[in-house]
């Protein structure tokens, strides 16, 4: 299912572009274009190994490896996907608006989901219910997956499409995401007793994983933000100083 979803997400990327995208012959300096569509090819590619069934075999066979498996789904693929903007061409093939109206909301809302989402998913009975092969377990792993690309969308500029977030903007919304997975990671981690059918410290494996290479992801574009903030600061300033009227 997830070979056949990927392989459909690529074919849609290709006919959402105003222009094919030859990566293979392309000319020696590499344009944006070839750059994002590599990145989302990437990304599929490594979706669907992750997802296989080989590789999902042995996710299933502790709580350890299933959260290290989501936690590659979620904070190093989906980042990948978002890389390659693939809104704009989906947008541009089935709605023809390119550029979609600005809306305040949507950062609230994809904060929300995603996160939402990411508490669900540990939830005793939700685990319990897709612990085990079949189509529950495929259908949340995609789900989360797109939840995941539409929560870094909101980080991560799509061209030609911007973000509504500004850089401090974008700062407090992945700080606030992160502290979240932080929390859960900390009740998963203290607990004197597993919450799942699963030992105890398989429970406190999974929950340094969630607390450590969980957050690496938000910890890096983080410090990214704070930086272009900073930076965009001092340009402002400069350009004040420039225009302003010297005296004599």
């Amino acid at each position: 299912m997830a070979v056949g979803f990927c392989f459909i997400l690529g074919v849609l990327y290709v006919l959402g572009g105003r222009r094919p995208v030859r990566l293979l012959d392309a000319r020696p300096h590499w344009t944006g274009r070839h750059w994002r569509a590599t990145a989302f090819f990437a990304g599929l590619g490594l979706v669907g190994v992750v997802l296989s069934g080989p590789v999902d075999a042995l996710a299933r066979a502790s709580m350890a490896t299933g959260t290290a498996q989501l936690v590659v789904l979620v904070m190093l693929l989906a980042p990948l996907l978002v890389l390659g903007a693939p809104e704009p061409r989906f947008r541009r093939l089935f709605l023809r608006r390119p550029h979609p109206p600005r809306r305040r909301v949507v950062p609230v809302l994809a904060f929300l989901l995603f996160n939402g989402a990411m508490l669900l998913a540990y939830l005793p009975a939700a685990y319990r219910t897709t612990a085990n092969p079949g189509l529950p377990r495929e259908l949340g792993q995609l789900v989360l997956l797109g939840l995941a690309c539409f929560f870094w969308s909101q980080v991560i500029a799509q061209p030609p499409a911007h973000c509504q977030l500004s850089h401090l903007g974008r700062a407090v919304y992945l700080f606030l995401s992160s502290a979240q997975l932080r929390v859960l990671g900390v009740i998963l981690g203290f607990a004197p007793a597993a919450f799942y059918p699963v030992p105890l410290v398989d429970q406190q494996i999974a929950a340094g994983i969630l607390m450590v290479p969980g957050v690496l992801t938000d910890l890096v574009v983080l410090t990214v933000c704070l930086y272009l903030w900073l930076g965009q600061d001092d340009r402002r300033q400069v350009r004040r100083q420039q225009f302003q009227p010297r005296a004599g």
